[in-house]
């Protein structure tokens, strides 16, 4: 398998060759590559990630098999049976599928080679232009983003297979306005949301406080067993996450990263409201 190093302001591509007949090493092929310009670090890492095998299958005169006339919707359902269970996590693979479903009526009929920018450009605009149907507003452009990043994976791993010699999807999406940060509440607002929760259900008041005071995500909160908590070094062990999904079953998942399997700590206080919390579960349970 080919690795990448950094050099300079490209990259070098490196390949192995193996050995020869005697057990002796051959000389590994390199080359250095430059990514286009304009590109985020990620954009880049997928980038490099085409252009590796690539490499590789002409150092080593691999010739893929594959059918010129595929289609974009022929190769998206290989993509979802074959290649996507391997390499996603069984949520991020649902949501890959419902945003195929916003594609492939559109472009499902072309085939890979003959895809263009200008196509997915397209697109974009089109979806612009479309309205939710549950709240009448115009499409986000989180989830017309999201769309691109998912036919840019597919994409990528036709390229990887042989399909397509480039990604014609690459740099054909670019956020409509500003991005806008998502407001954090200030200490005072934070005071006033915990003040309130006192006046709620326990489940609720403990959920909230948890996820104010802990900083772990709501899927992290939900996915948390009451083994999870050591009441001795007042920490609580996240190592696992939920996802749920439009018409889909909750999914129970492990961190994506190990730096997400970590130890928060609670509070004195928190330690009380969570026995009043654990007796209220014991008493409905009954």
């Amino acid at each position: 398998m080919a690795s990448i190093r950094k050099r300079g302001g490209g990259y070098l591509i490196i390949v192995s060759m193996g050995y020869d007949h005697n057990g002796k090493r051959r000389p590994p092929q390199q080359k250095t590559v430059h990514p286009p310009e304009g590109l985020t670090q990620k954009q880049t890492d997928k980038w490099l990630q085409e252009q590796a095998p690539l490499f590789e299958m002409t150092c080593k005169n691999i010739t893929p098999k594959r059918n010129p006339n595929t289609t974009l919707a022929e190769y998206t359902e290989i993509w979802l049976r074959d290649i996507a269970p391997t390499k996603l996590a069984k949520s991020t693979v649902i949501r890959e599928r419902q945003d195929t479903e916003r594609f492939l009526p559109v472009l499902g009929g072309y085939k890979l080679t003959e895809l263009t920018a200008d196509h997915f450009r397209k697109l974009y605009a089109d979806m612009r232009r479309k309205k939710n149907k549950n709240t009448g507003k115009p499409l986000s452009e989180a989830t017309i983003e999201g769309v691109h990043a998912c036919l840019c994976g597919i994409l990528s791993d036709a390229v990887e297979g042989g399909f397509i010699d480039r990604n014609p999807a690459w740099r054909t999406f670019k956020y409509a306005g500003k991005k806008f940060k998502r407001p954090v509440a200030d200490e005072e607002t934070a005071a006033q949301i915990i003040a309130a929760l006192g006046q709620e259900n326990i489940k609720y008041e403990t959920y909230f406080k948890l996820v104010i005071s802990t900083g772990m995500r709501r899927g992290e909160c939900c996915g948390l067993k009451w083994s999870d908590f050591d009441r001795n070094d007042h920490t609580i062990h996240i190592h696992r996450n939920v996802v749920k999904l439009t018409g889909e079953d909750i999914i129970v998942k492990p961190p994506k990263t190990a730096a997400g399997d970590r130890y928060v700590y609670f509070s004195a206080e928190m330690e009380s409201l969570l026995e009043d919390y654990r007796k209220y579960c014991e008493d409905e349970a009954e």
